[in-house]
C-alpha cells in the first residue's frame, strides 16, 4: 500500500472536495480521442495498470464468491440429506476462515482459480456467464473512472455510459440497467435461508461488497492520483478489518450494501451503472438462499428460475427514488459505512452526502483507520 501524509491528504482533499469538474486533461491523448478508442473494448486494463493492488484484490474477490458457492452447494446438499435442516458443525468457521485467508493474499489466488470456477459452476452454466459478465462489467467501469485521460466531468459520465453499453450489448447475460426493488431478497421461497444459517459467512460476502461499491468513492470525487491512491488504501484496510468478529466498525456489515448509501459519487456519475451493481449483488444473495436452503426441491431449477428473474427487464423493477431510499433506509452504518469517514454508531439523521466527511466535516483519508 502506498504511504500517505493524513495532514497533506486532508488539505489535498479539501481543496478538491467540492470541484463539479476536474481540470484539463493530463495524459497525452487527448479524451475525445480516449472516448472514441474505447467505445467499443473493455477498461479493465486500465484498472489494472493504474491500480495493480487492488485489481487482484478484485480477482481474490471474485474467486471467493466461486469458493462460497461450490461449499455452499455441498453443504446444502448435506443438509437436504440429514432432514434436520440444521446447518454442519463447523462448516461457517472454516468457511470463514479459508476466504477471509484468500482474500489477504497477495496476487490473485491462482492456486483457487480452478475450485473457484467449479464452484461458479454449480449455479449452471449460464449463471456463472452472468456473474462473470458482471464482474467484468466493474472492473470496466472503473477502469473509466481510474483513466487519467479522462478530467472532465462530462466525459467521464460519458465514457461510463459507454461501460453500460458494451455491457448492455450481450443482453442474453446482461442484468437490467433498472434497479430491482429489496422484496426481491425477501419474497421468494427460500428467502433468509442463508442469512439465517450462515450470518458470518454473509456477513464476509457482504464487506466484498462494500469494498466494491466504497472504492468508486475516492476515485469519482478526487482528480489527483496520490489522493485516490490513499483512498483505496483507506477503503482496503477498512475491507479487511471488517472481517473480523470484533466491535463495530470492525466488524462485518448486517444489512446488504447498496449503491445509494455507499456510493453516492458513483450513482452521479453512472446511475445505471450503480443500479447493475447492485442488481448482480442481489441475484448472488437469492443464489445462496437457494443453495443454503434445506427445503428446495430441486436446486438447478430453482436457480435457472431465479437467474430468468432477474434478467427480466420487467421483474420487480422499482424506481430509481423507491431504491435510493429503501437503502438509506437500511442504514449506511449498517451497510458498511462510509467509505472515507468514520462511522462508530449509526447515523441518524446524518444524510448520506456525509459519506465524504469524517466527523470534523473534512474528508478523511487515512489507510489505517476503520470505517
Amino acid at each position: 500500500m502506498s504511504k500517505y501524509s493524513h495532514a497533506a491528504g486532508a488539505l489535498s482533499l479539501a481543496a478538491f472536495a467540492f470541484i463539479p469538474a476536474f481540470g484539463a486533461p493530463i495524459a497525452a491523448q487527448s479524451a475525445s480521442e480516449s472516448l472514441a478508442s474505447r467505445e467499443s473494448e473493455s477498461q479493465a486494463a486500465v484498472l489494472e495498470r493504474e491500480y495493480p493492488d487492488f485489481y487482484d484484490l478484485l480477482i481474490r474477490l471474485e474467486r471467493a464468491h466461486g469458493l462460497l458457492f461450490g461449499g455452499l452447494f455441498e453443504e446444502g446438499e448435506i443438509v437436504r440429506a440429514n432432514g434436520d435442516g440444521l446447518p454442519t458443525f463447523e462448516f461457517e468457521f472454516d468457511i470463514v476462515d479459508r476466504l477471509t485467508r484468500l482474500t489477504a493474499e497477495e496476487g490473485r489466488a491462482d492456486h483457487a482459480a480452478e475450485e473457484a470456477a467449479a464452484g461458479f459452476a454449480v449455479l449452471g452454466a449460464k449463471a456463472a456467464e452472468v456473474i462473470a459478465w458482471g464482474n467484468e462489467f466493474y472492473r470496466d467501469v472503473m477502469g473509466v473512472l481510474v483513466d487519467p485521460s479522462l478530467t472532465v466531468f462530462a466525459e467521464r459520465r460519458a465514457a461510463v455510459a459507454q461501460a453500460v453499453e458494451r455491457y448492455q450489448s450481450r443482453p442474453d447475460i446482461a442484468l437490467p440497467t433498472r434497479p430491482k426493488e429489496m422484496d426481491v431478497l425477501y419474497d421468494h421461497p427460500y428467502a433468509f435461508q442463508f442469512r439465517g444459517g450462515y450470518a458470518d459467512l454473509g456477513g464476509v460476502i457482504w464487506a466484498g461488497y462494500w469494498l466494491k461499491l466504497a472504492a468508486t468513492e475516492p476515485i469519482t470525487d478526487f482528480p489527483e492520483k496520490e489522493v485516490r491512491q490513499a483512498g483505496i488504501d483507506t477503503v482496503t484496510n477498512r475491507y479487511h478489518l471488517k472481517l473480523s468478529y470484533g466491535e463495530p466498525p470492525e466488524f462485518f456489515p448486517s444489512e446488504i450494501p447498496l449503491a445509494p448509501a455507499i456510493c453516492p459519487g458513483m450513482i452521479f456519475l453512472g446511475t445505471e451503472a450503480s443500479m447493475i451493481m447492485d442488481n448482480l449483488s442481489f441475484m448472488q444473495e437469492v443464489f445462496a438462499d437457494i443453495l443454503a436452503s434445506p427445503d428446495v426441491p430441486d436446486v438447478h431449477a430453482a436457480l435457472d428460475e431465479a437467474l430468468d428473474q432477474f434478467l427480466d427487464p420487467e421483474y420487480r423493477i422499482t424506481t430509481r427514488d423507491d431504491w435510493e431510499s429503501m437503502a438509506l433506509q437500511h442504514g449506511i452504518f449498517f451497510q458498511g459505512g462510509f467509505p472515507l469517514g468514520v462511522m462508530t454508531k449509526s447515523e441518524l439523521n446524518v444524510d448520506s452526502h456525509a459519506a465524504h466527511f469524517g466527523g470534523s466535516g473534512r474528508p478523511v483519508l487515512d489507510p489505517t483507520m476503520p470505517r
